[in-house]
């Protein structure tokens, strides 16, 4: 063999034992607990993720107020126009509208406005 040659050694992966043995229990937990609790996990999961949404929601109202006004503010006191930042505040109310069960007017357009669900009834 040479210096300069490269020599490329392949080994072959063994499977480990214990991947099957989770996607067992898995299998398992989804085939005994899924059809006794699943509907009590089912609201406790979306009671979880209410929250979190919520308070992204909140976050998105708060930054999006604020980039508007002062995309406004400086539009107004400067000669350049922020369209851009104006714009992306405008998508934050939206979505924190759309997060948090909020409403709100903009250019007689409503934003936030409630509507029936698309879920379950």
């Amino acid at each position: 063999m040479n210096k300069n040659d490269n020599l490329i050694l392949l080994y072959q992966k063994k499977h480990s034992r214990k991947t099957h043995w989770v996607f067992i229990g898995i299998i398992l937990f989804i085939a005994i607990f899924m059809p006794i609790y699943g509907t009590t996990l089912r609201y406790e999961v979306s009671s979880t993720l209410r929250f979190i949404f919520g308070a992204v929601g909140e976050l998105s109202l708060t930054f999006g107020m604020a980039l508007t006004l002062l995309s406004v503010v400086f539009s107004i006191f400067s000669k350049k126009i922020y369209l851009k930042s104006f714009i992306f505040g405008i998508v934050l109310l939206w979505v924190g509208a759309f997060m948090t069960d909020t409403q709100f007017s903009l250019f007689g357009y409503l934003f936030g406005a409630n509507s029936q669900p698309q879920g379950y009834h």
